[in-house]
């Protein structure tokens, strides 16, 4: 298998991560990429035509792309249960898809506002959907705070995605300084932030 990645991009991470709790990174090529908004990548595009990563190609030639799906694939090939299961079995896996849709969420939010800077011109700039933006992340993060013991139950993709969108809000939004307004996320984060996938795939540009 080849995945094609990226750095600085947290949706790659993601799947980064997922290969390294499950004993898997040394299983899977990797091949990294430059990708951009205004330049969709050339990554194999029978492999995925809209140029985006991470994709995932699989040995018979098809692939998986999004990293919520490359995810899921990459727990299910666990079959000899190396690592960690990245999704709960039984009633409890829907807690942890619901992290992470909402973690995905605060990443869209933090890539459509970097997006914004780095595209538009200021002149064309639209504060309240600027604001739009920024107020998915602070609902969000003010969720995380509010409901804790969700993060606090155990390590799965759910709560690896969280630490993942933090992260990248240190990265590409220092000035939100999420720590300070919700103490509770950052003791959590504390304690989450030294596992080796994520500390092995701290995003660069």
């Amino acid at each position: 298998m080849r995945l094609y990645y990226s750095r600085p991009s947290p949706f790659a991470r993601k799947a980064l991560v997922a290969l390294i709790e499950t004993n898997q990174i040394n299983d899977v090529e990797l091949e990294e990429v430059k990708i951009g908004p205004m330049a969709p990548g050339e990554i194999v595009p029978a492999a995925n035509p809209l140029g985006k990563i991470p994709t995932l190609l699989l040995p018979n030639g098809s692939s998986i792309i999004d990293s919520k799906f490359i995810c899921r694939y990459i727990d299910e090939m666990n079959h000899n249960n190396h690592g960690i299961r990245l999704y709960p079995e039984g009633d409890n896996i829907w807690d942890a898809l619901r992290l992470e849709a909402l973690a995905d969420g605060i990443l869209e939010a933090a890539v459509l506002l970097i997006y914004e800077v780095r595209v538009r011109a200021e002149h064309l700039r639209v504060q309240e959907w600027v604001d739009a933006q920024l107020l998915k992340i602070t609902r969000t993060l003010l969720y995380f705070e509010n409901n804790i013991c969700e993060l606090e139950k155990g390590i799965n993709m759910g709560s690896l995605s969280v630490a993942i969108s933090l992260d990248y809000l240190d990265f590409r939004h220092k000035n939100i300084n999420w720590q300070k307004t919700y103490p509770k996320l950052d003791t959590w984060y504390t304690g989450i932030k030294t596992r080796k996938s994520l500390s092995d795939t701290m995003p660069v540009d």
